[in-house]
């Protein structure tokens, strides 16, 4: 199953100045919808490609899932497309990669990874951090096409892209620890070593509906608020 809408018109000079461009629809949402229901098959083990992805939340982080208590936890499985049929088609779609391609400015792409992150009500912020320095890439480029599996509201603590960070000097910004309550603090550190003060920072959520997405340059900060209430903030993160 392809993503229903054709690859998008994409300015690469407006990536590059911004270091994100932000997609108002790119797959289409009876997709997310199906990709949600397989979702829950992977949190309960269930492989419909006889593989296990790569990383999966533990036992106590699922038994967590959906209670609404204090210690909730963001869980976060990585390749999905290797265990799941549907989310390997997506990932795996052409659309995709054409989309990586023409941000990278490269002359096609490649998959390096998937993530699909649940961060239920109750669940702590994701840390400001950069892509990059978490691949071992040389040269050290990726793109990120984050999908809202999810519609997004600020409500939800949606995913916020820092304008302009892929550009800061030096690896500061890289986290060590992805939840945590200050998640701006590595990004404002960041900042202030390129001379800027945090109230300088231009920050950008992601609010887009079911099945829009944010594209960044994997050099670029990024982090999401806190979900104290609603629903479930889900979302599939493509890196080529």
């Amino acid at each position: 199953m392809e993503p229903d809408v054709e690859c998008p018109d994409v300015d690469p000079e407006t990536f590059s100045e911004k270091g994100f461009t932000i997609l108002p629809e790119l797959i289409a949402p009876k997709v997310c919808e199906a990709l949600n229901v397989r979702l829950e098959h992977l949190l309960k083990g269930d492989y419909d490609l006889g593989v296990a992805p790569s990383k999966v939340p533990g036992a106590k982080e699922l038994r967590r899932y959906g209670s609404g208590g204090s210690k909730v936890n963001t869980l976060r499985i990585v390749d999905a497309w290797k265990a799941d049929a549907l989310f390997q088609r997506v990932v795996l779609s052409p659309v995709l990669g054409r989309l990586a391609a023409t941000l990278g400015g490269w002359s096609g792409a490649r998959v390096a990874e998937d993530q699909v992150w649940i961060k239920p009500p109750g669940a702590g912020p994701l840390v400001f951090h950069r892509d990059s320095p978490y691949f071992d890439f040389e040269p050290d480029h990726v793109i990120t096409i984050w999908i809202a599996l999810d519609a997004m509201t600020p409500e939800l603590g949606p995913l916020e892209y820092v304008v302009g960070s892929h550009r800061w000097e030096g690896r500061r910004g890289t986290a060590a620890q992805f939840f945590d309550p200050s998640h701006r603090q590595l990004m404002e550190d960041a900042a202030r070593q390129q001379g800027l003060q945090p109230e300088q920072v231009d920050v950008v959520p992601v609010l887009v509906k079911q099945g829009g997405a944010g594209c960044h340059d994997g050099c670029a900060a990024a982090g999401k608020a806190g979900l104290h209430f609603g629903t479930p903030d889900r979302g599939s993160a493509f890196r080529a």
